[in-house]
């Protein structure tokens, strides 16, 4: 009997990274969320919306790292679901929701296109973090009519810092260009950024003592088992359980 390919092998593990990534991209807000409108109105629907996203976008990045591109017929699947859940969001909040969420999804198709070799270069990174650290909490937290202040994004400036480490780090992983090793520079660089806002923020009193232990422990934990740990996934895994406890310790109250 032949082996299962190593992509359905993971799936399971695929899919529980998925629900990781979908979490982090929310739990700021969810913990966050004060006086918003809609917030809970919508978060069922943004709920499935970034599972399913992230689902793809973790098998998209495998089969990239392949050098393979997703079928279509699977991806047009995705792309109707999508468009489902964007239309119920928007009846939920307004049409400004389904532009910007509609922009997620060409960032998406960048991801599943080896023409471009987005998954490998910084502003795939930066995107994902801009999206992921305060485009989503923000949509949750905005409030209706949309008189917009930038200040606003100060208080997801953290998750922002996590998800670009996040996404840095395990870039490496995915990597079809074989950049493992820039990746893995840059991933530590975002963290000493990480720290330096954490630190920053404790020294100004606006983070409690027992947070920041709280972090550093996180750290030194998550590390002690990446390193200790061979596979990939598992790899990807641990880090993604470490950006969700950090967010946690920062923004719950």
């Amino acid at each position: 009997m032949q082996p299962k390919p190593t992509l359905w092998k993971n799936i399971p593990l695929t899919f529980l990274i998925a629900i990781l990534q979908t979490t982090i991209s929310l739990i700021p807000g969810i913990l966050f969320l004060k006086n918003s409108s809609h917030g809970a109105l919508i978060l069922n629907y943004m709920i499935l919306y970034l599972l399913l996203s992230d689902f793809f976008q973790l098998i998209g990045k495998n089969t990239y790292k392949k050098g393979r591109s997703m079928p279509i017929a699977i991806y047009g699947l995705k792309l109707i679901i999508s468009a489902v859940l964007i239309y119920l969001i928007i009846q939920q909040t307004a049409i400004q929701f389904g532009i910007i969420l509609l922009a997620y999804e060409l960032f998406q198709i960048m991801i599943f296109s080896k023409q471009f070799y987005y998954v490998d270069s910084l502003f795939y990174s930066f995107t994902n973090a801009f999206f992921k650290g305060i485009v989503f909490n923000q949509l949750l937290t905005i409030s209706y009519p949309f008189d917009y202040d930038f200040e606003l994004i100060k208080p997801f400036v953290f998750s922002f810092f996590i998800v670009l480490f996040l996404t840095i780090f395990t870039q490496g992983m995915y990597s079809y260009l074989s950049r493992q090793p820039i990746f893995l520079l840059l991933g530590l660089l975002s963290l000493i950024g990480t720290y330096y806002l954490v630190v920053q923020h404790y020294m100004s009193q606006q983070l409690d003592t027992w947070k920041l232990i709280s972090f550093i422990v996180a750290t030194i934990i998550s590390f002690f088992l990446f390193m200790k740990t061979k596979k990939a996934k598992k790899k990807e895994f641990i880090l993604n359980l470490f950006a969700l406890a950090s967010l946690i310790i920062y923004y719950i109250q």
